[in-house]
């Protein structure tokens, strides 16, 4: 697996995974379903942060991490 997330992308996907999880947590408002969706795409959130390798990404070929150069290895 090739790392093709950047810190910027993983600083927004932190921030969605906050949201989500306060959405599943404490919306008592929200139907039960919706609140297990959005955890299960909190759950994919953290690994896809935490490996920094995204399939979606990887099908699209679309990288947001920078290489030695500071420059986008984006083709």
């Amino acid at each position: 697996m090739k790392k093709n997330i950047g810190i910027t992308d993983k600083i927004i996907r932190f921030v969605v995974i906050d949201l989500l999880l306060g959405l599943s947590y404490l919306g008592k408002d929200i139907p039960e379903s919706l609140a297990y969706i959005s955890f299960i795409i909190v759950i994919l959130l953290v690994i896809s942060m935490i490996t920094s390798y995204s399939p979606i990404y990887h099908l699209l070929k679309i990288s947001t991490r920078e290489n030695s150069t500071g420059t986008n290895t984006e083709i």
